[in-house]
């Protein structure tokens, strides 16, 4: 079964959602298909520049004023404590671009692992603060991976993996993605949000079930990865 996840590093829930369908895949245990996962990227926020702005001050600005955003923030933070994930808002965190980061995920998933990457990145923003815009948050977090600290800065400084990164954001609007996270399976369906491991672990078994049926009547018609109008394949709660 291939997943490929539309997410974005600054996206809170895109980390829940991320050890979410990890525990999906376990709670399937022996039932669980073989995966192969492909991180795509979003921009939640495409007008951010590199320019640091304290990360509650910009969502007071979008979401109506400090008292919506720090309970937003709380209850976020709350979801995310009891998937186990560290996250702390109360860090200093900042609004700024992901592109680089996304070009980081991109040619970690050519030369290295783009899952640890991510990781690296997620904790970075949500549990130390850091800034994703900095070149030396994105070195460390290349080194997750076994990127030399070099081979990082090389891509940084030059154009590498930005087309690719556009052609993922094009593709995302093509299939109609507006929101992360949002799960492709087999580039037939789409699950969109960070839903329980439970529902997610029911809609992976239903999934694996009718792509089963489908790749036995297959007649080579199938939609791929690369160019398709998914379905929503939304998950019994």
């Amino acid at each position: 079964m291939r997943i490929d996840i539309w997410s974005d590093l600054v996206c809170p829930w895109c980390w829940i959602g991320k050890h979410r369908l990890l525990r999906a895949l376990e709670l399937l245990g022996d039932d669980a298909p073989a995966v192969d996962i492909h991180w795509r990227p979003f921009l939640l926020d495409p007008e951010a520049d590199a320019t640091p702005v304290p990360l509650r001050e910009a969502y007071a600005a979008k979401f109506g004023g400090a008292d919506q955003a720090a309970q937003m923030l709380a209850r976020t933070a709350d979801a995310a404590r009891a998937e186990g994930l560290p996250m702390d808002f109360d860090r200093g965190q900042v609004r700024v671009t992901t592109l680089p980061g996304h070009r980081l995920m991109w040619l970690a998933a050519r030369e290295g692992d783009a899952a640890a990457v991510g990781e690296a990145l997620f904790r970075a923003h949500f549990t130390e603060g850091r800034n994703l815009a900095d070149p030396e948050v994105l070195v460390e977090a290349g080194a997750a991976a076994g990127l030399d600290a070099a081979r990082v800065r090389a891509m940084l400084d030059s154009d590498e993996g930005l087309s690719e990164v556009q052609a993922g954001l094009d593709q995302a609007r093509e299939l109609g993605i507006r929101a992360v996270p949002t799960f492709v399976i087999d580039g037939r369906h789409g699950i969109q949000g960070a839903h329980p491991p439970e529902a997610l672990a029911q809609a992976l078994r239903e999934l694996a079930a009718a792509s089963a049926v489908d790749d036995a009547g297959d007649t080579g018609d199938a939609c791929g990865p690369d160019g398709c109008q998914v379905p929503d394949h939304a998950p019994r709660q």
